[in-house]
């Protein structure tokens, strides 16, 4: 029998490899005959930057820039092989980077990481991959673009990972749909929502391009419009980083699949890491199922594409104490010996 474990991380809690790990040891600790074959993994978020490196090598290349509110920052970014980049936005303009407030939405800017690009354009490299989650700016991805006015980046091939599909300006734009998470009122969102539909006006005048059709350019505070306008193209993040690690090579011949995130929801199948997953079982007819830290009611299409979903929570704790790493992964542990006894015992009374 064999199980694929690649578990998303749980934001503050315990990282895609130490949850994979600890799924991995409970499994071999009753059943050694099991294969389990782990992969690091993200969606575009926080972690991707470790979870290409992991699977692919490379070297970390540090920069010297500023932060979202331009404090001086020393951020890196990975280099594959002297031609790709990775760059994860959160390194450099991450919202745990700040306390989010009016003053910070107002303030924040992408400008920072500009300095990244720059430096791996002149390192020669002819792909730039920028991981779109986790960033605490929401400036429409202007300042992404002053700090790379008058570059040319034709002979660069662009891709901005995300996790969402929300486009850049209205409802489930960037600033009404995230800005409020990022320290804006209602006064605020509203004119930075005419401030973005005025720059879609823009665009699709001089540019005809039409920001609105684009899934993902609300991305990241808007960064996903940056990378259409640099001549990039947006991909999902888990499908790209998932390719890039070649799991779908390893779920083709697996029993199993373990997957799972911090809070699993109906947003959860807009393309996170558990759709990811499920989907690609679904492919090769491998049932999967999700750990994760908290469950909402509504799943929504998770609920077809899944065989089963879990929290690993066992008694009722604070939002602290669920947090806690120790605790976190303990409580994985004993789900998965108690999941796998189950399974085992389906799978060899069909």
């Amino acid at each position: 029998m064999k199980v694929v474990v690649a578990i998303d991380s749980f934001k503050g809690s315990a990282t895609s490899a130490e949850l994979n790990r600890a799924v991995k040891t409970a499994i071999l600790s009753s059943f050694p005959e099991i294969k389990v074959e782990t992969f690091e993994i993200a969606d575009g978020g926080e972690g991707s930057l470790s979870a290409v490196k992991t699977g692919l090598g490379g070297h970390c290349v540090n920069v010297e820039t500023v932060d979202l509110l331009h404090r001086p920052l020393q951020a890196s970014y990975l280099l594959v092989d002297r031609a790709q980049a990775f760059i994860e936005a959160a390194e450099v303009v991450g919202i745990d980077k700040i306390t989010p407030s009016e003053e910070t939405v107002q303030r924040a800017t992408s400008f920072g990481l500009g300095a990244l690009f720059l430096d791996a354009k002149k390192r020669g490299a002819t792909e730039i991959i920028l991981s779109l989650g986790g960033t605490g700016s929401s400036d429409g991805g202007l300042g992404l673009l002053k700090a790379l006015e008058g570059e040319d980046f034709s002979d660069i091939k662009i891709t901005g990972l995300a996790d969402v599909t929300n486009v850049y300006a209205g409802p489930k734009g960037y600033a009404k749909f995230f800005g409020k998470q990022k320290g804006g009122n209602s006064e605020i969102l509203e004119a930075q929502d005419l401030a973005a539909q005025n720059f879609v006006q823009k665009i699709k005048r001089e540019r005809n391009i039409d920001l609105q059709e684009i899934p993902g350019t609300g991305a990241a505070g808007g960064l996903g419009a940056a990378i259409i306008l640099l001549g990039g193209r947006l991909e999902s993040g888990f499908f790209k980083i998932a390719q890039l690690l070649k799991i779908e090579d390893s779920i083709k011949n697996a029993d199993l699949i373990i997957t799972g995130e911090g809070r699993m929801d109906f947003q959860t199948a807009k393309g996170k890491v558990p759709f990811g997953m499920a989907k690609l079982g679904e492919k090769y007819n491998v049932p999967t199922l999700a750990f994760c830290g908290a469950l909402a009611d509504d799943l929504g299409e998770m609920n077809r594409v899944l065989l089963a979903s879990y929290s690993i929570q066992r008694s009722v704790l604070s939002l602290e104490e669920a947090m806690d790493k120790e605790v976190t992964l303990k409580n994985i542990k004993a789900l998965t010996e108690n999941v796998i006894k189950t399974w085992l015992h389906h799978d060899r009374n069909k």
